[in-house]
């Protein structure tokens, strides 16, 4: 059995239970019973009740493209069960009797190692099922257990792994980490831990899962337990500074219309942390609704020149950007400074057309200073031609006051770049560019932009979005019919729509990503 391989199974087994076949008592929160400086933590409701079983089991029932999704989630956990070789339990008969509301797992750091170090922590309602279930599992272990004691509490050890019932939950994993969990069990564990509490403060009561990573401790314990890797840290340090940042926590939400992931964390204000999360997680544009109606996938990124300008006057020191700059004007002519972050605003991008042959898209840049951007575009298209080996041609765009194309070898249609006052547009097909200028529909009045901020919920502006009919429209025109994907098409048509988005209260910096429900 490879490491940890009775907490890895339970994980994936709970997670599988879903709704667990009813309410379950003993809600106590597997948070106070992990160590307070875990820096992972993930915990999961699988046994909810009332209208949190009610949402969960509505939202299954859509996603697994059945009538009866109870009836369904258990007859993928009999299969996960009579899959596993190691250890042979029965779910009905050896989980199902003691476990609780909820499941948690944390993760300790590995001083390198590519093993797994953490613990599994699961409510439990009944102490005696619970031990049964154990002796069971160990029982037909291939490995060898030995029964021993720690803090007055019995458990079963392997070379490799530990289990044993701990006041009112069930523990699986490595054995030190099994011991951390005992003494937090018996101290105080995370959710007693200030930073953790700030960090999850205004996550939704109704939630069915948590997350919570905390940075700086991560760093900090991988720190003291490598000095070398204590010198690599300090200087990724200056380079990006990770430390600045506080924990993030998030949760999950399901329900008959949605799936939804919200995430926060403390990000200074102006930070190159906080402005590279605008660009990673798809922050609010106008330049997003501006986009063509008909586009099925769109990401926007807010000042991007700007934060390009920040990320790499961060970056310079580290990497020597005096030099960089140097050479890039001596052998390219160009101005990063300059030709670059100066005239460079909002960008978005967007991708439409449903078969191989009408793929369409393209990146619609703001200009923020148009001379500047004048000058920029024809020095970037002169270095396309002469140092990109792309022959261009001038042509006219609807829209732009000047505009070029290259063509694309086997490709219908070719790239274009063109520029107006306020804009430029690089794209790849005529049409497409000209759309990105003046479109005769915009995405912000689509129903696709509709659903997206539906999904997304509150007061976040989409950031990112994509239709899924559009999708598996494609993906079934370049599959061929192949049987994997005709296998996989029904649980993709469940979706509506893809979206994310980002806001920001002073340091508070929140995202949000949710899959529509149809």
């Amino acid at each position: 059995m490879p490491r940890a391989a009775l907490l890895a199974l339970l994980s994936l087994l709970v997670a599988l239970s879903g709704c667990g076949g009813g309410a379950a008592s003993g809600g106590d929160d597997p948070a106070g019973a992990v160590p307070a400086n875990a820096a992972i933590y993930v915990d999961a409701t699988v046994r909810p009740d009332g209208e949190l079983r009610d949402d969960a089991l509505a939202a299954a029932a859509k996603v697994l493209r059945t009538s009866d999704p109870q009836g369904r989630i258990d007859e993928l956990v009999a299969q996960v069960f009579a899959e596993s070789e190691q250890p042979k339990l029965d779910y009905a008969r050896d989980v199902k009797p003691w476990l609780g509301e909820k499941v948690a797992l944390w993760v300790a750091t590995t001083n390198g190692s590519e093993d797994f170090r953490g613990a599994f922590v699961a409510a439990s309602t009944d102490e005696e099922a619970a031990q049964a279930a154990i002796d069971h599992g160990v029982k037909g272990s291939e490995k060898s257990f030995a029964k021993r004691s720690y803090e007055g509490f019995d458990y079963q050890a392997s070379d490799e792994s530990a289990v044993g019932v701990v006041e009112d939950f069930v523990v699986a994993g490595t054995e030190p980490e099994f011991k951390r969990t005992v003494d937090a069990i018996k101290g105080d564990g995370l959710a007693e831990e200030d930073r953790f509490g700030k960090a999850t403060d205004g996550l939704a009561d109704d939630r069915l899962g948590t997350f919570y990573l905390d940075v700086k401790t991560l760093l900090d314990q991988a720190a003291r337990q490598d000095p070398e890797a204590a010198q690599q840290l300090e200087q990724a340090k200056r380079l990006f500074p990770f430390d600045k940042l506080g924990p993030v926590a998030g949760e999950f939400l399901a329900d008959g219309e949605r799936l939804a992931v919200n995430a926060a964390a403390d990000v200074p204000e102006g930070s190159a942390a906080g402005s590279l999360g605008a660009i990673t997680s798809g922050g609010a544009t106008p330049l997003l609704g501006e986009l063509p109606g008909d586009s099925w996938a769109a990401l926007g990124s807010p000042k991007l020149g700007q934060t390009m300008k920040l990320v790499y006057q961060q970056a310079a020191g580290a990497l020597g950007g005096a030099a960089i700059e140097q050479q890039l004007r001596s052998e390219l002519g160009l101005d990063l400074q300059e030709d670059v972050f100066s005239w460079i605003g909002d960008v978005a991008f967007f991708a439409r057309g449903t078969t191989m042959d009408s793929i369409e898209g393209g990146a619609v840049i703001e200009v923020t200073d148009p001379g500047k951007a004048k000058a920029a575009f024809g020095k970037l298209i002169g270095l396309a031609q002469s140092r990109g080996g792309a022959p261009t041609r001038p042509i006219r765009i609807e829209g732009a006051e000047t505009a070029f194309e290259a063509a694309v070898p086997g490709a219908p249609e070719s790239v274009v770049a063109a520029r107006s006052e306020d804009r430029v547009v690089i794209a790849y097909g005529r049409e497409a560019a000209a759309d990105a200028f003046s479109p005769d529909d915009r995405l912000g009045d689509s129903d696709t932009y509709s659903d997206a901020k539906s999904v997304l919920g509150g007061d976040v502006e989409p950031g990112f979005l994509m239709s899924m009919p559009a999708v598996v429209e494609l993906a079934s025109a370049a599959s061929g019919g192949e049987p994997e994907f005709a296998k996989a098409k029904p649980y993709l048509e469940a979706f509506s729509v893809l979206a994310g988005g980002s806001s920001r209260d002073g340091d508070r910096a929140r995202s949000s990503f949710a899959a529509g429900l149809k």
